[in-house]
């Protein structure tokens, strides 16, 4: 008697086979999805290095006086956040210009202090979002009269009206100029 597999048997591996291979299938899906929103993510980092990094550079210069730092106001306002939403409470359909005006006020505030000089940094928005996989961007410069701490808190996101739910990228710049004479 010859010893071999019956159509049941053969039938049954089949189907162990072909659940593990629609499971392995299902996962590409999730796989695909996780990497464009890698993707995305590290293009929303670079676009935050990029406008941050000026910022932070020319607020932490060290021949900056206590008398200038004192004056840098908060950028657009002392809102934050609320100013980038309508009067409906929807995010506005532009955010980046609004980004980009805070962006030009607050380098202008510094260049007229000798800070943010062409061969430093950038003193106007030089980005455009396809750069960064055409991210809407939102920037706030937040700082107290008296404190010796500038807040700048950027945020981007494909999706307009997603701008304050995407993840926030944020530096805190310490007072370090002298004293004035």
């Amino acid at each position: 008697m010859k010893r071999a597999f019956t159509l049941m048997e053969v039938n049954l591996a089949i189907l162990i086979m072909a659940g593990g291979i629609l499971s392995i299938v299902g996962l590409y899906s999730l796989g695909f999805r996780e990497n464009r929103q890698s993707v995305e993510d590290v293009a929303t980092a670079a676009y935050a290095d990029a406008v941050i990094s000026p910022l932070v550079m020319a607020i932490s210069s060290t021949n900056l006086k206590w008398s200038v730092f004192r004056t840098i106001p908060s950028f657009p306002s002392e809102a934050g956040w609320a100013d980038y939403f309508n009067s409906d409470g929807i995010v506005e359909s532009n955010p980046e210009s609004k980004a980009a005006t805070v962006f030009g006020q607050a380098m202008s505030k510094l260049a007229a202090a000798g800070l943010a000089s062409e061969d430093t940094t950038a003193t106007s928005w030089s980005w455009s979002s396809s750069q960064f996989g055409d991210a809407k961007a939102g920037l706030i410069v937040m700082h107290d009269q008296d404190s010796a701490i500038v807040r700048i808190g950027f945020r981007a996101t494909k999706v307009t009206g997603m701008l304050l739910s995407a993840p926030m990228y944020y530096a805190e710049v310490r007072f370090q100029g002298k004293a004035n004479e």
